[in-house]
Parts: C-alpha cells; sequence; structure tokens
C-alpha cells in the first residue's frame, strides 16, 4: 500500500478503546445493577455522552467541513425543538452518533486500525455469545439482563415475562429456530443483552470483510460474524449477508441515484400498503413485519412527518416512522444525501457503501436500532475509514522498457 493510502493520525489506542467501549458498555452497567448498585437512564446517557463527546474530540481537527456538518445539524434540530413544545436531546444523540463516528474514520484513515477493531469486537461477541449459551444459569447470575432494563426504563415491571426468565423478550424464540434448528430456541445476546443487535453487529462484521479482501485474519473476522448471527438465530441477519453479497457485485453498475431513492422508495411502498391494506392482524414473519412497520408509518400525523409532533408513540419497530418522527422528512432526506454522495477515495468505498446502503434500508424496515451506539460506532467508523481511503496505485512500468501488447501483468 502506499504511503498516501496509509496516511493516518499516530496512536490507535484510543480509537479502538472507544469503540470496544461503545459496543460494551451496557454489559459493565448490567453487571454493577446485577452484582453491586443500581442504574439507571441517567447513567446510560452519560456514558453514551461520554463516548461521543470524546469520538468527536479525537474526530474533529483542522478540516472546517466537519465543524459546518455539525452547525447545520445542531441548527436544524434546535429549530425542530423551538417550533414543538418539547425538548428531546435523544434526537441529536441519536444522528449525533454517525457523525461523529465517521470523522473519526475518516480523521485516522486507516483500514488496518478498523481490522483490528472488527476482530477484537467479533471476538468479545464470540466469547460472551458462547459463555452466555454453554452456561446460561452462570452467565444470568452476573448479567441479569431484564433488570436491567427494568431499571433503565426501557421496560416496564408489568411486561416482564417469565417465561424469558433473566433475558431479554427477544432471549427466547417462541416458534422453532430458524439457523440450527437443534441448538434450541435460546438466542444469544452476548455483550448487547439482546439478540437483535447480535445479529446485526455480525452482519456489519460480514460486510466490512466481503470488502476487505487484503485484510490479515479475514476468514477469522468473518468467521466470528457468521457465528454472531447463528448463536442470535437472526434471520434478518441472514438476509442482510445474502443481499449485501448481491449488492457488491452489483454496485459497479448501480448509479448513485438508485441509492439516493432507495429508502424513499421504501416510504413510499410501505405508506402505500399502510393505506391500502384491509390486513389488521400481523404474524411475526416477513409478511407481518411488513404490515406493521407500515401500520405505524401510517399512524403518524402531518406534524410527526416533518419532525414536529411532540408525541413520542412507540416507534421501534419501524426505523423509517422513528426517524420522520425524530427530525422529519427534510432532515432524513438531508442526511441520507450527505451519505450517499460523500465522496469516497476508491471503487472499493463505493462497493461497501452500497452494502452499508442496502443494510441501512432494510433495517429500518423492522427496527430503529440502526441508531443504537453498541452497533452503530463500528460501522460509521468503518464507512468513514472506507470513504477516507485510496486503493494502491498500480506499479508505473519503467519508462525506459517500451510495454507489450500483451502482458499477463497487464491481465491480472
Amino acid at each position: 500500500m502506499t504511503a498516501a493510502a496509509e496516511t493516518h493520525r499516530p496512536g490507535s489506542t484510543l480509537p479502538l478503546t472507544i469503540l470496544v467501549a461503545a459496543l460494551t458498555f451496557n454489559m459493565a452497567l448490567c453487571f454493577l445493577n446485577t452484582n453491586v448498585m443500581p442504574v439507571n437512564d441517567t447513567m446510560v446517557m452519560g456514558c453514551e455522552v461520554v463516548l461521543v463527546a470524546t469520538t468527536l474530540y479525537l474526530g474533529l481537527g483542522r478540516n472546517a467541513a466537519p465543524y459546518l456538518l455539525l452547525a447545520v445539524f445542531l441548527s436544524y434540530a434546535a429549530m425542530l425543538m423551538a417550533m414543538r413544545p418539547l425538548i428531546d436531546p435523544k434526537a441529536v444523540r441519536d444522528f449525533l452518533i454517525p457523525i461523529a463516528f465517521y470523522v473519526l474514520g475518516k480523521t485516522y484513515n486507516d483500514p488496518r486500525l478498523a481490522d483490528r477493531a472488527a476482530l477484537i469486537c467479533g471476538t468479545i461477541v464470540v466469547v460472551f455469545g458462547l459463555f452466555e449459551f454453554l452456561a446460561l444459569d452462570l452467565y444470568v447470575t452476573y448479567f441479569n439482563i431484564i433488570k436491567y432494563y427494568v431499571a433503565r426504563g426501557t421496560v416496564a415491571p408489568s411486561d416482564v415475562s417469565s417465561q424469558t426468565g433473566a433475558l431479554f423478550a427477544s432471549g427466547l424464540r417462541p416458534d422453532s429456530r430458524t439457523l440450527l434448528p437443534f441448538l434450541g430456541p435460546h438466542r444469544a445476546s452476548s455483550v448487547f443483552l439482546e439478540p437483535i443487535s447480535t445479529g446485526n453487529f455480525g452482519a456489519i462484521l460480514y460486510i466490512w470483510t466481503l470488502n476487505r479482501k487484503g485484510m490479515a485474519h479475514r476468514w477469522l473476522t468473518m468467521a466470528t460474524g457468521l457465528t454472531a448471527i447463528v448463536l442470535s438465530d437472526s434471520r434478518f441477519g441472514a438476509n442482510v449477508c445474502i443481499v449485501a453479497t448481491v449488492a457488491y457485485f452489483a454496485a459497479p453498475w448501480t448509479p448513485r441515484f438508485v441509492w439516493l431513492s432507495a429508502p424513499f422508495v421504501v416510504l413510499i411502498g410501505l405508506a402505500t400498503y399502510g393505506f391500502t391494506s384491509a390486513e389488521v392482524n400481523w404474524q411475526n414473519n416477513l409478511a407481518g413485519r411488513l404490515l406493521w412497520t407500515a401500520r405505524l408509518l401510517t399512524s403518524l400525523s402531518p406534524e410527526a412527518v416533518w419532525g414536529l409532533s411532540p408525541e413520542k408513540p412507540f416507534l421501534s419497530d419501524s426505523g423509517y416512522a422513528y426517524s420522520l418522527n425524530q427530525i422529519g422528512l427534510l432532515g432524513v432526506i438531508g442526511f441520507w444525501s450527505l451519505f450517499i454522495f460523500a465522496p469516497e477515495n476508491s471503487p472499493r468505498a463505493w462497493r461497501f457503501k452500497v452494502c452499508v446502503a442496502a443494510y441501512i434500508c432494510l433495517l429500518m424496515l423492522v427496527s430503529d436500532s440502526v441508531y443504537s451506539i453498541k452497533t452503530a460506532a463500528l460501522l460509521w467508523f468503518m464507512t468513514g475509514t472506507s470513504d477516507a481511503n485510496a486503493d494502491p496505485a498500480p506499479a508505473a512500468a519503467p519508462e525506459q522498457t517500451a510495454a507489450p501488447a500483451y502482458s499477463a501483468a497487464a491481465t491480472g
């Protein structure tokens, strides 16, 4: 790799520490809540504030563009909060996470650092996932997951089910397991404390390794991602791997406009389906999830579509509806356009961006977890690193030697 392609800041310990902390701090708080002292939502938000603030401190340099982006975003968020009677800092937090970690990745500009982060984080996820899977009683002794979610206010005490015990509600598959059914109904939560994020994280590792042919320990890193998908029985993660592979090969022939319009085509389709469908009952399958997210989307008021509604209904099962309610249609268009049109320095970076775009478009059909720092931190760090890094320049042929009409090197 050329010197230009390897230009990056010295000292990779701090960003690597931040990425691991973003992955594991919820588990650390769960351990505290189970064994040491009660925690609350303020402590969770405090940890996230420290992580994001430190990330911005490390990522922001002398380039004026990130400062301008932050100023525009914060001004837009302040305008929305001024126009509705409810101040909601969570909307700022949700969209500050991708900005901060993207800028960090672009500043350090070292794909080998992202490679190490992927392998270390993947190993942590698999080790704790196997610990949970093989010694569940011991695992919940130290990490009472549902007790932690009740303490932080995410789950009401009345919603706790005795069937799942100390696990999160989705920790057991009510019907038969899809991936390796002989493993039983248990779905590993690992360091994420719930299996959905475990599967999403596995898909992220797969996408990165798919696009990093020359990385060290590529197959081991990919194996950790696929293992996370299997342990969590993530049908979504498995499907993302298939779609991302197709997107990877189609990327060179896919115009940028296709990916710019993709989520809005999905929005129009969901809205049309929601307004015209006569179905009222839904099941936990693909058709049922599409119906449910369409219902959530069409339940939004006109004010909510523009991000001006003071109401905060439950929209976590639809990333599209949640995004509109948080920052409005104009904000969604602006953020997605910035992502798609952010310049890349190599064709490989465009392939990776297309795979990430496919992942986000699919994930927002079923969840708002695209904004969760547990998985978003590494994803956006990878995206910033990928956009900033250039592919190695081909070696120039010696000027004194005439090039042959055909050579294996020229075609290889």
